[in-house]
């Protein structure tokens, strides 16, 4: 197409929609949304302290950007930059690209998804853009594998991308998985003798790689004299005093005797108080009634963790009940509205955000763009089920064709349907941002699949 001595190809549109998209979405969202988690994580890495049980290395990062620009505007633009810079790069993953992949990537650049999210300052956030880059590195490495140089320069990226991905969300490991099956496969189809041996060398070193180097940012990331991190322990113990309350709730003949035997008079509160305070919405519940908090917290860990054990191998049908009550509310939430399907706005405590020289913040733009994403929440595009059907049709057909670019992608759309899956064993609130990889990944995956479509009748090509 030409017009006033310019050439526009499917390439250049394709480009020109996420450009746009990029600065349509930063100038309407700067300088970020930031709830309380946000708040309290920008003051860890601005004062360089340890405060909460979040990601010591998400703190780090969020201070590392407020040292250069103080608050979170670059923060979000770096962060949405990767994301929208990545996706961009589809275009040279395929030999050619289709008209089709501009008005899709419009359609998508414009879901609160991506007009919205991106500029929330979550964790979740952050894990997603990091996931979904990462293998895109990948699907890159796959496409220029018999060119050393530029491969390992993809592989690096990658590895730092999901290592980084691993340990803001603490399930975020499943994608640095499907990323080193995928490696395996891309290294396993090269030519040579021994090729799926050397595909499954790549593969364990590639998760070892990962495995080792997360930990290490996160060690780096701490600050000097920090306590010990007690996250991971806090969080199986809410988790499985959560478990414990809902078995309770659903059955009332399920009388807790391992804690019973340690603390009689708590655990009478936690059987008296259960049927009230449990909801598989969220474990927020229980926290707002004084009398079951203070017998959870009486309860000794070994205890709590005793009586889970008990539930788990002794009432696995119970277990499996309270689980699957969780996993449906933040899976398939039966009331979206009840589930934080959006934030926008700065709040936090006054001496959380004084320190950080900011305010409160619910002006018209915040209210429009809260107003904007309401169109969307009794849709599609607010159920997570929604796209991991996707997902599981596009792993379905780019596995069929099967190129290197497309076994990292479909990679990255099998990570997003695990990542859900996993929530049926941790899940302890709905907010729709925690399977927000979920959907990420099957946006991007849409947009890959537009740019040339894997039709079923095209086959892997030499």
């Amino acid at each position: 197409m030409t017009g006033l001595g310019l050439t526009i190809t499917p390439k250049s549109a394709l480009r020109g929609v996420l450009v746009t998209g990029l600065l349509l979405m930063l100038g309407a969202n700067l300088p970020g949304h930031l709830s309380y988690d946000s708040v309290a994580q920008l003051h860890e890495g601005h004062f360089h302290v340890r405060e909460t049980w979040g990601p010591a290395l998400y703190a780090w990062i969020l201070g590392f950007f407020d040292a250069i620009v103080p608050g979170t505007a670059l923060y979000v633009t770096s962060s949405s930059l990767l994301l929208f810079a990545s996706l961009a790069s589809f275009t040279d993953l395929r030999p050619r690209t289709r008209w089709l992949a501009a008005p899709v990537a419009a359609l998508i650049v414009l879901t609160p998804q991506l007009l919205i999210y991106q500029a929330i300052v979550w964790k979740d956030v952050m894990f997603a853009n990091c996931a979904v880059s990462g293998l895109i590195c990948l699907a890159h490495a796959g496409r220029v594998w018999p060119t050393p140089r530029r491969r390992w320069i993809f592989l690096i990226a990658a590895l730092a991308l999901l290592s980084a991905g691993s340990q803001v969300r603490q399930n975020g490991i499943i994608a640095a998985l499907f990323a080193a099956l995928a490696l395996g496969w891309i290294v396993g189809n090269q030519p040579g003798v021994g090729r799926w041996r050397c595909g499954l060398a790549w593969a364990v070193g590639g998760f070892a790689a990962i495995a080792m180097l997360g930990p290490a940012m996160t060690r780096l990331s701490m600050p000097a004299h920090a306590p010990p991190d007690a996250g991971v322990a806090t969080g199986i113990h809410i988790l499985q005093s959560y478990d414990l309350i809902g078995a309770a709730a659903l059955d009332r003949t399920y009388r807790l005797p391992i804690l019973a035997a340690a603390e009689p008079a708590a655990t009478a509160v936690l059987l008296a108080r259960a049927p009230f305070d449990y909801s598989g919405r969220r474990v927020d519940f229980i926290d707002r009634d004084p009398q079951i908090s203070a017998a959870v917290n009486q309860m000794p860990a070994g205890a709590t963790g005793q009586q889970w054990l008990n539930l788990v191998f002794r009432h696995p049908g119970l277990y499996l009940r309270v689980r699957w009550e969780d996993f449906r509310w933040v899976f398939a939430s039966p009331v979206i509205d009840w589930c934080l399907p959006v934030y926008v706005g700065v709040d936090a405590p006054v001496e959380k955000m004084a320190p950080l020289r900011l305010s409160r913040r619910f002006v018209e733009s915040d209210a429009q763009l809260n107003n904007y994403a309401s169109w969307f929440i009794d849709t599609p595009a607010y159920r997570h089920w929604f796209y991991a059907g996707i997902s599981l049709l596009l792993a379905g057909l780019l596995l069929w064709r099967r190129q290197p670019a497309d076994i990292a992608i479909a990679a990255l759309q099998l990570a997003g349907v695990a990542f859900a899956a996993s929530f049926f064993l941790i899940s302890i609130a709905c907010d729709y941002r925690y399977l927000y990889f979920t959907d990420l990944a099957a946006l991007a995956g849409v947009i890959y699949a537009a740019v040339d479509p894997p039709t079923p009748w095209r086959r892997k090509t030499p």
